[in-house]
């Protein structure tokens, strides 16, 4: 317990000096130098490790075999676990690294080469539907490169695709058995590029992942330095996963693994530690050779890779740059499914003979590192304990902490507030409260199953697939997870009515008031993740843009800003309030999003208020290959589908915002899913090839070999390109 010299006012002001201190910290000192992370990450380790030398030697009840003094004891070595995780990761927050000058080196050296060397792109597919690969597989065509080969490597045998990839002119591979699930189609398709092209790299892709035009130039390069055997990229995304998604906040807050992209992985590529993430990232095929191939072992053979290429003295380099974007997992249930075969993958890593913990030619920081990754899935149980205390307490009198106010405002309250302060400014707001642990707390059941299951059981499981387009039209719920939260929060209440509020008042009841409170909020917010809203059509995601260009129409040129584009519609403002009134609905009008690419497009409807343009796209020309116009439906789609795929611009917010993020939550609690929903279309997925395209009629005044910047009026002038 607390000293009784300490009152409960001397107690809140102490802890409100304390996160004055923390607060003035994140103001003063910056997050990207090193010397600052140091200096604010030594405080923080100085208060976590002051609240656990209290909560060992002050909050436990005499030791005896009873429940009463065994349950805060099993607490008590589970919150150890998660702050001995939080003292490693503020550690490891101390080194960061940046590679961005080695990529501008790259670059410079492959623009340079004569000939730069060969690379295998292999696309790995089971199940997704073409409307998902087609955007990898036409956005891989764009590589800024002069020498790769694009490979579809088909572990679902689908003949359809085989057609697909014939039409576009890309190699289709495909085996007789899934052995090895990703690792053994990958081996395979090593073994097959070996006997024709054989390049020195490869780089790896997942179905769902569009390369980024510049991908080769900035990695391949790099590769001069011997003791590279791969380089990772991080993961980006153009939809919002289920948490932002089902809590309105896709605009307010980032994905819940930017903080592990964009910081833990900076972080442990400064210690020599970054791992491969399976997807985007470029390997040497000597290096591969080295290690007998792909590792197929596990279900998480991408940091199986990693650990298999330390042993032989080959790192990881992380370049944390936005190289690919892809698709996050679209429900709630394939979220969870994704991040249970991680935990089944890291646990099988570790117990393997040649793995960090047992194998031979590891250093003591990359197994500490391993260990730390371990570490991150063990913090899930707590969880679950943190949960359950206040009810424990209500209904068996069996209290987690013994704990008086005054000791909550010297120990825990500064310690809860700097970690929060602290995460939020070494992560360059990438963190929120609330929103941040929802992210884990909606997975900590079926981890915490899956932990069990993997120390039981870890080899012998099925590879389980993300799911990826599926039909998300309607109002979903994830009945056993939801039901678990709403029954946390009805035991909750009503132990806390039953209890301390109806009870007689000491002063572990006020703890468990405010403790039962907090477990009930987020309870609440997690109870509304898994009322899984409707998403719209991939087709129709519209992506910010912001691009300044003009816009022609009948020989006028109109200055203008595209706001938003998707592969068939574009929304555009203009500049100037005379000319708004030219236009009107069913005109062609003509406008170049990137460079060297013009669209001719219908108006569908005009806002005049705002010089709104909404439009149609019916042709393109892409003027970086050649000059003809495309005007069929499919020609169209796959050229609009190339060039905003491998030039995508920032679809997800970089940082997070609270206010909006607030407002978001706010509107998702009082409005009913229905009328969220409302406005969504439904979202159907269609399997498409050259015996299955879509329909589609030209329209009546689009010729076809009318010069596409005179489409709509023959005397139309080119506008000047917003390049």
């Amino acid at each position: 317990m607390s000293p009784e010299v300490v009152t409960l006012s001397d107690a809140i002001l102490f802890s409100l000096l304390s996160l004055a201190l923390i607060t003035g910290c994140a103001w003063l000192l910056d997050s990207r130098r090193g010397k600052d992370r140091v200096i604010f990450g030594m405080i923080l380790i100085v208060m976590l490790l002051n609240y656990l030398y209290f909560r060992i030697t002050k909050t436990l009840p005499d030791f005896e075999w009873s429940a009463y003094a065994l349950w805060p004891r099993a607490y008590l070595s589970f919150e150890i676990v998660v702050i001995f995780y939080t003292v490693l990761s503020i550690v490891f927050f101390f080194r960061r690294t940046d590679h961005s000058a080695a990529a501008d080196a790259s670059e410079l050296t492959i623009a340079g080469a004569a000939s730069p060397p060969a690379v295998d792109v292999f696309i790995c597919t089971y199940n997704e539907e073409l409307s998902i690969l087609e955007r990898t597989i036409l956005a891989a065509k764009a590589i800024d490169y002069q020498n790769f080969t694009v490979w579809v490597l088909d572990d679902g045998r689908r003949d359809w695709l085989e057609v697909y990839c014939t039409e576009v002119g890309v190699r289709y591979l495909r085996r007789g058995d899934n052995v090895g699930a990703k690792g053994g189609n990958l081996n395979n398709a090593i073994r097959q590029s070996a006997k024709e092209t054989n390049a020195p790299f490869i780089l790896i892709l997942d179905a769902d992942f569009a390369p980024q035009r510049a991908i080769l130039k900035r990695t391949v390069g790099q590769f001069a330095d011997p003791g590279i055997g791969l380089i990772q990229t991080p993961q980006f995304y153009y939809n919002a996963d289920p948490v932002q998604h089902n809590l309105l906040a896709s605009k307010a807050w980032v994905d819940d693994q930017r903080i592990f992209f964009d910081v833990m992985q900076p972080s442990k590529d400064g210690w020599g530690a970054a791992f491969c993430v399976g997807t985007s990232c470029i390997v040497r095929r000597d290096a591969l050779g080295l290690i007998g191939g792909m590792p197929q072992e596990t279900v998480t053979e991408d940091i199986h890779l990693t650990y298999r290429l330390l042993q032989k003295g080959l790192k990881t380099r992380w370049l944390n740059e936005r190289l690919s974007v892809g698709l996050s997992a679209e429900s709630l249930s394939g979220y969870i499914t994704q991040r249970c075969r991680w935990c089944l993958g890291t646990i099988q890593v570790a117990l393997l003979r040649d793995g960090p913990f047992f194998g031979r030619g590891y250093t003591f920081l990359q197994r500490l590192h391993y260990f730390h990754g371990l570490l991150f899935w063990f913090c899930r149980p707590f969880i679950l304990l943190l949960m359950a205390a206040p009810i424990l307490y209500y209904f068996l009198g069996l209290p987690a902490i013994q704990m008086e106010p005054e000791a909550f405002f010297l120990y825990a309250l500064p310690m809860v507030g700097g970690m929060w302060v602290f995460h939020a400014w070494v992560s360059g707001r990438r963190s929120m409260p609330l929103f941040t642990e929802v992210s884990q707390m909606v997975s900590a059941i079926p981890i915490t199953i899956a932990l069990l299951h993997a120390l039981i059981h870890p080899f012998g499981r099925p590879f389980k697939v993300t799911a990826k387009g599926e039909d998300r039209a309607r109002v979903d719920v994830l009945y056993p997870i939801a039901g678990t939260f709403l029954l946390v929060i009805i035991l909750t209440f009503m132990g806390m009515l039953n209890g301390p509020l109806m009870g007689t008042y000491n002063d572990l009841d006020g703890f468990s008031v405010a403790w039962g409170v907090v477990v009930m909020v987020y309870a609440f917010v997690s109870l509304l993740v898994c009322i899984e809203l409707p998403r719209e059509p991939l087709d129709s995601i519209r992506f910010p843009l912001a691009r300044q260009a003009n816009l022609a129409r009948d020989g006028n040129r109109m200055p203008c800003t595209v706001d938003t584009i998707s592969i068939s519609k574009a929304e555009i403002t203009l500049h100037d309030n005379r000319t708004a009134g030219l236009i009107r609905a069913g005109d062609i009008v003509i406008f170049s999003p990137f460079a060297d690419f013009d669209v001719a497009a219908r108006v569908s409807g005009v806002d005049r208020l705002r010089l709104g343009l909404s439009m149609s796209i019916v042709a393109v020309r892409d003027r970086r290959y050649d000059w003809e116009i495309r005007q069929s439906a499919e020609d169209v789609r796959r050229k609009m589908i190339q060039r905003l795929f491998s030039e995508m611009p920032q679809a997800m917010p970089a940082r997070a915002y609270p206010l909006a993020a607030i407002r978001g939550l706010w509107r998702r609690t009082f409005d009913r899913p229905s009328k969220l929903a409302g406005s969504i279309e439904k979202h159907a997925v269609s399997v498409r090839s050259r015996h299955a395209l879509l329909r589609w009629q030209r329209p009546r005044d689009l010729a076809p070999r009318v010069p596409l910047l005179q489409i709509g009026a023959a005397s139309a002038a080119p506008p000047p390109l917003a390049e």
